[in-house]
């Protein structure tokens, strides 16, 4: 073997080496992975001019995975200056693709959140929501969010009252009630209410005290007593047992009534003793 030779061997196994080398100490480069979750975090007044009262600022929190159009949402804000919250409140976040400088109305939503109710947290006057979402887009088109207080929760109908008085009424033969009122209290649409009775019983014969007082109540009135009358009686309150004798009584009594109709289609109470 000639030295030509040799050294040409020499030199191709340096080359071979100096590869296998390079390669070693730089691998190919693997693909990354997308992240498996992201968070987008929102302000508060991200697509509206301020933030629907009583809250005063906070963040609106997205996290998910980026190609997913269900994900999660959270808030975390602070209530304005004296505001309380009475438990009913609910926040709910409208999702956008985009905000453009439009007004809330003239966007296209891409999902709703429903947040649940507003939390009190420490310190107060801190709040915290929580709440699943699923948009029509995934979390990584999700670039704008308006906020809004919903309550879903109607108000309690106020308590109404109706009254009746009549000067004497006749509630059997030979007695009468004079200066009678019943009162009947509730909600207007509850079928069971209270009934306030205040009158003065007198008897012009003798009664043997097993006598009870009791109020007729029905959708509308004539002047026939409850014996008599076509009108439907819907409901009978006792208002108590009568004395014994002769003598005037003056009673305050209170009970109560649970009727076939609402309270507010009681129309007329017919005193009778029975």
């Amino acid at each position: 073997m000639t030295v030509r030779t040799l050294l040409w061997i020499v030199g191709a196994m340096a080359i071979a080496l100096s590869f296998e080398l390079g390669q070693a100490q730089n691998p190919p480069d693997e693909p990354v992975g997308k992240p498996s979750f992201v968070v987008r975090t929102f302000p508060v007044v991200s697509g509206s001019e301020l933030p629907p009262p009583p809250l005063r600022e906070g963040t609106v929190s997205l996290i998910g995975e980026p190609d997913s159009k269900s994900f999660g949402a959270s808030f975390n804000g602070t209530l304005t200056t004296n505001a309380s919250l009475s438990g009913k409140e609910k926040l709910v976040a409208t999702l956008y693709v985009h905000c453009d400088g439009e007004k809330p109305g003239s966007r296209i939503a891409v999902g709703t959140v429903d947040l649940g109710l507003l939390k009190q947290a420490q310190p107060v006057p801190a709040v915290l929501a929580t709440g699943d979402a699923t948009a029509f887009v995934p979390l990584d088109s999700i670039k704008c969010i308006a906020l809004a207080i919903r309550n879903d929760e109607p108000d309690k109908a106020a308590f109404i009252v109706k009254t009746f008085t009549e000067k004497d009424i006749d509630v059997a033969q030979d007695v009468t009630v004079q200066n009678g009122t019943v009162s009947l209290i509730g909600e207007p649409d509850s079928k069971s209410f209270g009934v306030s009775y205040r009158g003065t019983l007198t008897p012009a014969i003798e009664l043997s005290g097993e006598e009870a007082l009791v109020a007729h109540l029905y959708m509308r009135c004539d002047k026939k007593l409850p014996s008599e009358t076509s009108a439907i009686n819907v409901g009978t309150a006792k208002i108590g047992e009568v004395k014994k004798g002769r003598d005037s009584s003056f009673r305050i009594v209170t009970t109560d009534v649970t009727a076939f109709v609402p309270l507010k289609d009681v129309e007329c109470v017919k005193l009778r003793l029975q």
